[in-house]
């Protein structure tokens, strides 16, 4: 995907907003309402004038656009200062994602002292599996940031790793983590499905 120059971006985002003419579009296309965010490993334009708030008010939703021209909304919440990339026209729509992968990443956040554990056993050999795309995608992150952490890696037609690579890789982003606790999660399964006891224990593969 050919990526866009800034002022084609901030154009293209300008017109996103409605009910505005052609010349206010070009207006706000060279303001400062357009704020550039690369944040999450996502480069895009941010429109601080066309912005949604939540029924309960907790939540507000900007329109954004990337600098491959994906547009989206960027959801913030109260006393959050990082914000969730959901690829939705309907901004109610990605807020109700956003809160819904908030909840994941928490009940994550909970056990984390359990995926630092996981990913020193994965670097030390103690615990070996591999981390598959569907991981990547079963975790909660949004899918433009695990495509832009990919692209900043060189890994972008990877679709196995192993497991102390992404270890170490947790090490530079810490959101891998999120990447692991999914991966483990699935080994887990798919152990007790082989054992046929439910809640088995991973297999440690000792050196």
């Amino acid at each position: 995907m050919t990526k866009l120059s800034h002022a084609t971006a901030r154009l293209l985002l300008a017109k996103k907003r409605q009910m505005t003419s052609l010349i206010e579009k070009e207006m706000i296309a060279a303001s400062d309402a357009l704020v550039f965010d690369k944040t999450d490993w996502v480069p895009l334009y941010l429109d601080r004038g066309n912005m949604v708030t939540s029924d309960c008010g907790t939540m507000k939703a900007y329109r954004a656009l990337t600098m491959k021209g994906q547009p989206l909304w960027m959801v913030y919440t109260a006393g959050k200062t990082r914000g969730y990339h959901a690829q939705h026209d309907d901004p109610f729509a990605a807020m109700d994602e956003a809160r819904q992968v908030c909840a994941q990443r928490r009940a994550v956040r909970q056990n984390w002292s359990q995926v630092e554990r996981t990913a020193r056993d994965l670097l030390t050999g103690r615990l070996r599996f591999d981390i598959l795309i569907e991981d990547l995608h079963a975790s909660p992150l949004c899918t433009l940031g695990i495509e832009g952490f990919r692209g900043a890696i060189g890994m972008n037609r990877i679709t196995r790793m192993p497991g102390w690579l992404a270890a170490v890789l947790m090490k530079i982003e810490p959101q891998m983590g999120f990447v692991i606790n999914a991966a483990a999660q699935r080994h887990k399964d798919d152990a007790s499905a082989r054992s046929g006891e439910p809640g088995a224990a991973l297999v440690e593969a000792r050196m």
